[in-house]
């Protein structure tokens, strides 16, 4: 699948802080000028900085710019999405479609599907390990999501399209805090749904991601 503009610019982005380009509490160039390095357009850019911001890896302030966070740093998120939906909202909007997601997957599941959430649980592993942010956020979207196509009911599967970028970077502030065990705790939970999925446990699949999706909110800040 084709990455979009602001996928680009945000893997270009985090390159650039991982290989040391932009030095921790360095500001990142202008957007006018960064859009033109990247060949992307402002817009492209102002996304790719809120999904990093998201994920800790950059901090705006306003009037001053955009500088690159220390990993360690005191955890400062901002939902850019606060005027329209509080993130508890969308967190408990997300415990009832998604433990009923996990439900009926179970329900429809084919070994085809389970290989597939089999290995993006090892993509999301993979990702922990590596320090790379964005794959981590893309492993554990992609994971959601496809429980969601396997359930078979496409209205639910639309609800989730519209709200994508709301649902993304909600679940992306989950990832902020830079711990070993805070990183490595939703590869243990998908895990465990997947499990739930094999034995043909729809009830448990359902409450394993229940409990996955509050211990997220607790990971995004919000508390249980």
């Amino acid at each position: 699948m084709k990455k979009s503009a602001p996928q680009r610019a945000a893997e270009a982005i985090q390159q650039r802080i991982r290989s040391g380009k932009y030095p921790v509490g360095e500001s990142l160039p202008g957007q006018r000028l960064l859009a033109e390095q990247l060949g992307v357009g402002r817009p492209a850019i102002r996304e790719a900085v809120s999904a990093l911001e998201g994920l800790g890896m950059l901090q705006v302030e306003a009037g001053r710019g955009v500088f690159v966070r220390d990993p360690n740093a005191a955890r400062v998120a901002r939902w850019r999405f606060a005027k329209q939906y509080s993130l508890a909202d969308v967190y408990t909007v997300r415990a009832s479609l998604e433990s009923l997601s996990a439900l009926l997957a179970t329900k429809r599941s084919t070994p085809a599907a389970v290989k597939v959430l089999d290995c993006l649980a090892n993509k999301l592993a993979g990702a922990v390990q590596s320090g790379d942010l964005l794959a981590m956020a893309a492993a554990d979207r992609a994971f959601h999501r496809k429980l969601a196509e396997v359930s078979g009911n496409p209205l639910l599967m639309e609800i989730l399209d519209v709200f994508d970028v709301v649902i993304t970077e909600g679940r992306n502030l989950a990832f902020h805090d830079a711990s070993s065990k805070h990183r490595n705790a939703p590869v243990l939970e998908h895990r465990e749904i997947i499990e739930a999925i094999k034995s043909g446990d729809a009830n448990a699949a359902s409450k394993k991601m229940t409990t996955h999706i509050l211990h997220a909110q607790s990971r995004a800040g919000l508390g249980i």
